[in-house]
Order: C-alpha cells, then sequence, then structure tokens
C-alpha cells in the first residue's frame, strides 16, 4: 500500500504550521490503519481555485505515473475549492485506480456514496471561496470611499499606515520622473525614446528593473503611466476585476461598468499639472484615432497571433530577449527595441526571408534523412494502433456468440425444435462469424499507408507554405531545432542552435548585406 498526501494553506490566518497540522492528521490515520507515512505534496499561500499549483500538479503527475494507491486530505478543500476542479480530479484519480479519503471530513471515494458527498463538499468549498472573497471586496470598497488604498502602488507613490488603512504619499524623486515623463511625451517623443532615455539615465522602476514602453503608453484598461489619473489628483478603484476562463483555467482582466467605479478626488497626490494632463491626453486620443482609423482601412489589425514560421522560437544572443518580426520583413532585437541601447546593444535586423531560407534548409535536409523518415513511419503506425479496435471487447462477443450457440446445439439435441430456436441458432452463429472476422482483422499487422513517403516528402518540402497549420509546424520546428540565438559577429548574424531533435549544437551564418538594415523605431 503506497500513501500519499496533499496539504495547502493559503489564508492569511493561516501559516506553514497549517501544513505541518494537515500532515500530522494524515500521518495519524495512516498509523491507526497501519498504512505507511504518505509522501507529501504541498502548496504554500496558494488559493485552491487555482489550477496551476506546483505542489498539486506535481502529485497530480505521481498519480498519473501509479506511484502511490491512495491520496489522503485533510479535507476535499484542500485539494480545491472549484467544485468542477474538484470532480474532474476526483473522477480522473478513480480511473487511475487511485482512492481519496478526506481524513477530517470522511470522505472516501471508497464508499458507493462518494459522489454525493464530494459533490456537496465541493459546493460549499465554492461557495466559501465566493463569500470570503464578497467580503474582502466589501471591505476594501469601504477603504476606497474613505480615501485609502485599496491595492496597487503606482509609480511616485508610498504607501503609509494611519492605523486606520493606508494612504498614498507621493515620492518625490520618483515624481520627478512622472513628470519628465509627461513633458517628453507632450513635447512629442515617442514611448519607446522615453524608455531608452530613462534607461540610459539608470532610471529603475518602482521594482528595480528597466523601463519598457508598456509601462508609460496607457491601455483599453488605463494601465500606464500617461494614462493613469492619480498623476492628476484622482484615484479610481473597482474599474477591473479578474475573471477565470473556464475552458483554459487562465485569469482574464475584464473592465467593470463605468457606473461600478469608485472615483475620489485626491489634490494631495497630484503630481502633474492640469495642462501637462491635458496635453499629453489630447495626443493619446489623437494617436488612437489614427490607431482606429488604419484598422477600419484594413492597414493594422491589432493583436493578431503569430502567423509565421520561427515568430517566438529566435532569441538574442546578447540579451536573451525575443528576436520578434518588426514591420512586415525583418526580424529585431525587442529589448533593443523596446527599451533602448542602454539595455541591448544589438542593432541588427535580419530579413524575413533570410531566416526562412537559411535555417528551413537545414530542417529539410535533417528530415529527408532515411532515419528521420524511419521515425516519421514508426509513430504513423503507432498513431494507426492507436485506433486499432478493442481485442478484448471483440474476443468477449465471441466468447459470448459461442455460449449461445453452444446452448441452442444442446437444446435442439434434446428435441427442443422450433423454427425461434432455428432462428436463434443462426443470429448466433452469424454474430459469431461476424465477431472472428473483425477480430482477425484487427490482428493484422498495421500496413503503413500508401504512398507514405511521397507524402512526407511533400510535406517537408512545403513547411514554410503551410499557413492553416503553422502553429503545429512551429512547434515541431522548436522540439526539432531547439532554441535558437542569433549572434552578431563580425557584420552578421550567426544562428546557434541546441538543438533537441538534431544533434549537437548547429551553428549557421546569416548572410550580411542585403539581408540586413539598421534598426530604426518610433512610436
Amino acid at each position: 500500500m503506497k500513501t500519499a498526501a496533499y496539504c495547502r494553506f493559503s489564508s492569511s490566518h493561516q501559516r506553514e504550521t497549517s501544513i505541518r497540522d494537515q500532515y500530522r492528521n494524515i500521518e495519524q490515520y495512516c498509523a491507526r490503519l497501519g498504512w505507511p507515512s504518505p509522501v507529501l505534496y504541498q502548496d504554500q499561500g496558494i488559493s485552491g481555485a487555482r489550477h496551476d499549483r506546483p505542489g498539486y500538479q506535481a502529485m497530480l503527475a505521481a498519480a498519473q505515473a501509479r506511484m502511490f494507491d491512495v491520496l489522503l486530505v485533510d479535507d476535499l478543500s484542500r485539494l480545491s475549492r472549484d467544485h468542477i476542479e474538484s470532480a474532474q480530479i476526483i473522477r480522473q484519480l478513480k480511473f487511475s485506480g487511485i482512492r481519496i479519503i478526506g481524513v477530517s471530513d470522511g470522505t472516501d471515494t471508497a464508499r458507493d456514496s462518494y459522489k454525493l458527498e464530494t459533490g456537496l463538499r465541493g459546493l460549499m468549498a465554492e461557495y466559501y471561496l465566493d463569500d470570503l472573497r464578497q467580503k474582502v471586496h466589501r471591505g476594501l470598497t469601504g477603504q476606497a470611499l474613505a480615501g485609502y488604498s485599496a491595492g496597487g502602488l503606482p509609480y511616485g507613490y508610498e504607501s503609509i499606515s494611519d492605523g486606520k488603512g493606508f494612504k498614498r504619499r507621493i515620492v518625490e524623486e520618483q515624481a520627478h520622473w512622472v513628470r519628465y515623463i509627461f513633458r517628453r511625451f507632450a513635447e512629442g517623443a515617442s514611448v519607446r525614446t522615453i524608455a531608452d532615455e530613462l534607461n540610459r539615465k539608470g532610471v529603475p522602476t518602482r521594482r528595480g528593473n528597466t523601463w519598457t514602453h508598456t509601462a508609460l503608453y496607457p491601455d483599453a484598461k488605463m494601465i500606464g503611466i500617461l494614462g493613469n489619473p492619480i498623476y492628476h489628483g484622482q484615484q479610481i478603484w473597482n474599474r477591473t476585476r479578474w475573471l477565470k476562463d473556464p475552458m483554459t483555467g487562465k485569469r482574464r482582466r475584464i473592465i467593470r461598468p463605468r457606473e461600478d467605479w469608485i472615483i475620489t478626488e485626491a489634490p494631495e497626490l497630484k503630481i502633474v499639472d492640469d495642462a501637462l494632463w491635458e496635453a499629453v491626453q489630447a495626443r493619446i486620443r489623437a494617436r488612437r484615432e489614427i490607431t482606429a482609423q488604419r484598422k477600419k482601412a484594413g492597414k493594422n489589425s491589432g493583436g493578431r497571433p503569430n502567423k509565421y514560421l520561427f515568430s517566438g522560437l529566435l532569441k538574442c544572443g546578447i540579451c536573451g530577449g525575443a528576436y520578434t518580426l518588426q514591420g512586415s520583413h525583418y526580424y529585431g532585437c525587442s529589448t533593443r527595441k523596446n527599451r533602448g541601447t542602454s539595455v541591448c546593444p544589438n542593432t541588427y535586423t535580419v530579413k524575413k526571408s533570410t531566416v526562412e531560407n537559411v535555417l528551413l534548409a537545414d530542417v529539410r535536409e535533417a528530415l529527408l534523412s532515411e532515419e528521420a523518415f524511419r521515425k516519421f513511419e514508426s509513430q504513423l503506425n503507432e498513431a494507426l494502433n492507436s485506433y486499432a479496435p478493442d481485442t478484448k471487447l471483440i474476443k468477449r462477443r465471441i466468447q459470448q456468440a459461442k455460449r449461445e450457440r453452444d446452448n441452442l446445439i444442446k437444446a435442439i439435441k434434446s428435441g427442443i425444435i422450433t423454427p425461434s430456436t432455428k432462428d436463434a441458432l443462426a443470429d448466433a452463429e452469424a454474430r459469431l462469424d461476424e465477431a472472428q472476422a473483425e477480430l482477425q482483422a484487427a490482428e493484422q499487422p498495421v500496413m503503413t499507408i500508401p504512398r507514405a513517403r511521397e507524402i512526407y516528402n511533400d510535406l517537408v518540402a512545403h513547411l514554410e507554405a503551410a499557413d492553416e497549420h503553422v502553429d503545429h509546424v512551429r512547434e515541431a520546428l522548436r522540439r526539432i531545432l531547439g532554441e535558437i540565438r542569433l549572434i552578431p559577429e563580425n557584420g552578421a548574424l550567426t544562428a546557434e542552435m541546441n538543438s533537441a531533435g538534431l544533434s549537437g549544437a548547429i551553428y549557421k551564418t546569416l548572410v550580411a548585406g542585403k539581408g540586413f538594415e539598421p534598426m530604426t523605431f518610433g512610436l
């Protein structure tokens, strides 16, 4: 009997000792039954509504590998506070032959009534989480209405407690740079230029990082220094909320209706004067109008997913940042573009066509080898076998048909001869013949589909034309080539591929000259 324990805490009222308390209860339970002490999987300070808990995921991986037979929790809410997730994971573990026991709440999936019990407890756990969330939100609403900070600390401020809550206060050293950002943008500088200037001057962000243009320019949710109304003396809370996508489990920030916003005037927090604030907002409005017109004309759809083979695969050999498509035809270092040469001096860009032609040539050469085709053929046969009929079910049908046939023959030999027995015997023999033929076909070795090599070679030869399947092809390239680092050397870029699918490290020089252009940016 192999046992495992999963323990978790998330509430601010709990501490690391909560894990020890839970595990002690579980150990005592195992000792009473004479079971060995369980292997511990744990998550500290993580909500049970999240699926990406590292200890939780490690436990699921161990369960899939059948590293334990029984999973014990202090109570079912430790496993998940999402009743749908809880039901799914219980179903998954049961399918894997793993028993789940809640030591404190009496849950035991070995009992016939476990579905009713776990369903009710899952709903109660989720209700508790919703109720807790509403109480926290209600408390924060009261703080916001009283002029206190209800979360978040923008650049330029610090948070000071007065015993009743936390008030924001201007940090003049940072406020100086807030005014600098607003003034430079009002003068016509792009946000990328401003970010580069801040990084050159060695100005740290609030977290001590380097600046990027996305921290300055406001998005639709008013996130970005140039659009945050607090710099104009107005605090806004409850503007957005987080929702979890039930399909992906990922959290998304959603804008609330404007009537739900809590707006409080805070003239003591004003950093930017009225004239400068309005000048900046006017320029932002003008730029958004231009963007809207371009979208309407089909020149800039915005937010498009990656549609090129090497998007997301290329890395800068100097800073490690992504090499992204800048414009329609050139790849360049995104760190250099967004944060300036003080952060990354790599000014090399390379044509998209150059990257694809040179790197795809290596991929094709490797994939068109006899060894690569044999691997493809083997995987194809495995896939075909996975869709073969279940011979166990067919054999059971054969045995059942044989029993029916033999019983009917005995009845006939005993003198029970009627039209119905004759029809039943014919039906049993027909079903037996059909099942035996089906078994014979299922046990035949799988033959490779006709023209497999021709189809394979054609797919390899036209990788770059696979528009409808570009995501799948890109992921295949990731497995074949690994990470591709573009290193500037002697007037050219060298592509270094520490390949997972090809042997060793591969180096290819991307030809300089017409493939390269100086990097210039603006917003």
